[in-house]
C-alpha cells in the first residue's frame, strides 16, 4: 500500500476497532515510500514500452490488427489455455446444422488416423516426443463435449478438419508442458504437423492454423489489448510485486525501521500487538525471527505470504526448513481463501501460529484489501488486543 490506500485502511481500522472496545489504539507504522517500489519503476526494460509511465489506452485497441507472427503467437496461447477452442461454438452460434453437413467419414477416418499415423507425420511426432501421445489426443479431442458437437453440427465448409488438427496439436503441446518436459518442435515444425493432420484427414487445402476462420480468433482483441497495456499494467503492478522482489533482495532497513518503530511504541504503552498485512506480515515475521523481540507480546499477519515464502526456502531470516526461534511470540495468521495472496502457516509451523480463514465475500484482488472492513476480522483484533485470544 502506499499513503493514501494506507491512511484510509488504517482510518476504517481505528473507526471499527473503536465502535467494539473505545480503549484499543492503532499506531501507525508506515514504510511503502521510503522502502517500497516508486511507482514508474520497472517498465524501462519491456520491449516496446512507451517512454512515461501509464501510457493512454489506445483509441481502438480491438481494431487494429497484430501482424501475422503476434496473431499466430496469441492464437497459441489460448490454445495453452484451451485446446479445445477451434471447436466450440461462439454464443451467437445456434444449435443448427451448416448448411454443409460434416463429412461422415471424417470420424472414423481420424480414429484409423490416430491408430497408425502415416510415415510423415509418425516422423514428426517422434521428433517431438508426443508419439506415444497422440493417439490419447486424437480421442480426447473426438470425444469431448466440443468435438462431438462439431463432429455432430459441422462447421463452416472446409474448417473441420483444421480445427481438429489444431485441437490434436494443442493438447499433445498442454501434455509435455503438463509433465515438465522440453518441446522440441519449432513453430514451424508445430504447423507442419497441424497441416499433416488437416490434409490426412481431408483437408486437401492443409491451409495451417490461422487460415481457419474458427473461433479461437475471436478474444485476439482482448490478448491484443493486453499486450498494449503492458506497460500500464506493469506500472500499477510493481509496487506490490517490485516491492516483493526488493525486500527480498534489500530487506534489513525495512526490518530496522519495523524494531524501531514496535520499540517506540511500546516504550510509551507497553508491549504492543503487531498487526502486518501482505508484504508486512512476511516482514514481521523476519523481525521476529532474527532476534527476540519483548516489546511484541502478539503477532497477526493477514493475507500474508510470509509461511510460504519459508516453504520455498526463501524467508530471509530462517533458513531453509528451520522452526521458528524459542523466542518467537504467539502468531495469529488471517486468511481469506478468496485471497490469492494469502497463505496458510500452520503447515509449515505446526504448533507454532493459528490460521483463521475469515472470508470477507469479495473476489480477489478485492478480497487482498478487505479484511479490515470484515467484522469478524476486527472481532478477532479486539480479543487478542484485549485478552490475547484468537
Amino acid at each position: 500500500m502506499r499513503r493514501a490506500a494506507y491512511d484510509e485502511t488504517a482510518d476504517e481500522l481505528r473507526k471499527g476497532l473503536a465502535d467494539i472496545d473505545p480503549a484499543l489504539r492503532v499506531h501507525d507504522c508506515y514504510w511503502g515510500d521510503v522502502f517500497g517500489v516508486p511507482a514508474g519503476t520497472g517498465t524501462a526494460t519491456l520491449p516496446g514500452a512507451p517512454a512515461e509511465p501509464n501510457p493512454p489506452e489506445p483509441a481502438d485497441p480491438f481494431g487494429s490488427e497484430p501482424s501475422d507472427a503476434d496473431a499466430e503467437a496469441l492464437a497459441w496461447e489460448l490454445l495453452y489455455e484451451d485446446p479445445l477452442a477451434p471447436l466450440r461454438r461462439t454464443t451467437t452460434e445456434t444449435d443448427a446444422p451448416y448448411d454443409e453437413p460434416p463429412d461422415p467419414a471424417l470420424e472414423p477416418t481420424a480414429r484409423a488416423l490416430a491408430a497408425t499415423p502415416p510415415a510423415a507425420l509418425a516422423a514428426l511426432l517422434d521428433e517431438a516426443g508426443v508419439l506415444q501421445d497422440f493417439p490419447e489426443a486424437v480421442t480426447a479431442v473426438l470425444d469431448s463435449p466440443a468435438g462431438r458437437d462439431a463432429l455432430e453440427h459441422g462447421m463452416p465448409p472446409g474448417q473441420l478438419p483444421n480445427a481438429i488438427a489444431t485441437a490434436v496439436v494443442a493438447h499433445l503441446l498442454v501434455a509435455v508442458d503438463h509433465r515438465g518436459g522440453v518441446l522440441r518442435w519449432s513453430p514451424a515444425r508445430r504447423d507442419e504437423a497441424v497441416r499433416l493432420i488437416a490434409r490426412d484427414l481431408g483437408d486437401g487445402d492443409a491451409r495451417g492454423v490461422l487460415d481457419g476462420a474458427w473461433k479461437v480468433l475471436a478474444p485476439l482483441g482482448g490478448m491484443r489489448y493486453l499486450m498494449w497495456k503492458r506497460a500500464a499494467l506493469m506500472d500499477r503492478t510493481h509496487p506490490r510485486a517490485g516491492d516483493i522482489l526488493k525486500y527480498l533482495a534489500r530487506g534489513a532497513a525495512l526490518r530496522d525501521h519495523i524494531r524501531q518503530r514496535v520499540t517506540e511504541v511500546a516504550a510509551e504503552h507497553g508491549p504492543v500487538v503487531l498487526l502486518a498485512h501482505s508484504l508486512g506480515g512476511t516482514a514481521a515475521v523476519d523481525v521476529l525471527a532474527e532476534r527476540e523481540l519483548p516489546a511484541v507480546r502478539h503477532l497477526v499477519t493477514i493475507g500474508s505470504q510470509a509461511a510460504h515464502l519459508h516453504e520455498l526456502g526463501a524467508l530471509p531470516a530462517l533458513d531453509p526448513d528451520a522452526p521458528l526461534p524459542g523466542h518467537f511470540p504467539r502468531w495469529t495468521n488471517v486468511y481469506d481463501r478468496r485471497d490469492l495472496l494469502a497463505f496458510l502457516a500452520e503447515p509449515v509451523f505446526p504448533q507454532r501460529v493459528q490460521d483463521v480463514d475469515l472470508t470477507s465475500g469479495q473476489p480477489f484482488k478485492a478480497s487482498h484489501s478487505a479484511y479490515f472492513r470484515n467484522p469478524e476480522v476486527l472481532g478477532l483484533l479486539a480479543r487478542i488486543a484485549r485478552d490475547g485470544s484468537a
